[in-house]
């Protein structure tokens, strides 16, 4: 019988194609692993409806998949709960469009069941051990967990920094950033993990453009470069 894993995933980006090889192929996931995925698993990529079903079918397949939202599904839902132009124009611009396209569909209330499933994420997921967010948290807040005072810096927070002592201990792992392989790996050591290696740019910058799994346990990178044409 195969070791339970805790495997975890930033920042898909629309990238279907490139996700699956990841999972099936290069990770072989199993019914008894745990698989985090550190939101922004729509837009820009060519296929963010390929992302979300094969989510879907994973769960109900009975795979443990624990998703997060990110700042892309926060502008979507923003652009269909607060529709102002402002707001729709955000998203859109943000590789909105491309997700449009991929689901053929001209206005994100036809995204339907989609939308209440990215609705039901929550912001972050945490374990004894580690806690999981998109960002980060804004560690000026007495509770940086905060739904309704710290929902802002879950989906936005860059600057890196870490109060593991307000997280209980826990390692905070994240995405949102992308930052080159070598960092991504010295952060493996470290009191915040962090994911993101831009797979949505594919070989346009030097070690970047692929989509990483981490192996919480045993500290593999599992690293597949983007097979996606065109990456945005």
């Amino acid at each position: 019988m195969a070791t339970p894993r805790t495997i975890v995933i930033a920042d898909i980006h629309g990238c279907c194609r490139t996700f699956r090889q990841l999972i099936f192929n290069v990770v072989r996931m199993g019914k008894s692993d745990t698989l985090y995925l550190l939101g922004d698993m729509i837009d820009w990529g060519p296929d963010s409806k390929g992302v979300i079903e094969t989510i879907l079918e994973l769960q109900a397949s009975g795979y443990d998949v624990r998703p997060i939202r990110g700042n892309h599904e926060h502008l979507l839902l923003l652009s269909i709960y607060i529709p102002t132009n402002e707001n729709m124009a955000n998203w859109l611009d943000s590789g909105g469009a491309q997700t449009l396209k991929s689901f053929g569909v001209t206005n994100p209330e036809e995204l339907g069941k989609h939308v209440i499933y990215l609705f039901d994420m929550p912001l972050y997921r945490m374990t004894d051990s580690h806690i999981f967010v998109h960002a980060g948290f804004d560690f000026t807040l007495d509770d940086p967990l905060s739904i309704i005072e710290g929902e802002d810096a879950m989906v936005w927070k860059r600057d890196g920094d870490v109060n593991n002592e307000k997280l209980g201990g826990r390692v905070l792992v994240s995405g949102h950033t992308p930052l080159p392989l070598p960092i991504i790996h010295r952060s493996l050591s470290c009191t915040h993990i962090r994911l993101d290696n831009g797979c949505i740019f594919g070989d346009a910058l030097p070690k970047m453009g692929n989509l990483v799994a981490l192996e919480l346990e045993s500290g593999v990178l599992h690293i597949q470069q983007n097979i996606e044409r065109p990456y945005r």
